[in-house]
């Protein structure tokens, strides 16, 4: 499970991973399962979120909006 924080206006992407054939179906790529998102936990402006994805998915944080 991949756990992170975003806080309002942050974004996260889901998408397939480098290694997957192009003509791959969405039902071949959820295959190995669904994608299960968990709010851990809130607080303030801030929010954690555990996610189960298959394998084949990659997630990456848009950080770009960060002044920190």
């Amino acid at each position: 499970m991949l756990v992170l924080t975003r806080r309002i206006g942050e974004q996260l992407y889901i998408y397939p991973s480098d290694d997957v054939p192009p003509e791959m179906t969405v039902a071949e790529l959820f295959a190995g399962g669904q994608i299960a998102i968990e709010v851990i936990e809130v607080k303030g402006t801030q929010v954690r979120l555990g996610i189960d994805a298959p394998k084949q998915l990659k997630m990456l944080r848009d950080d770009a909006n960060e002044t920190r």
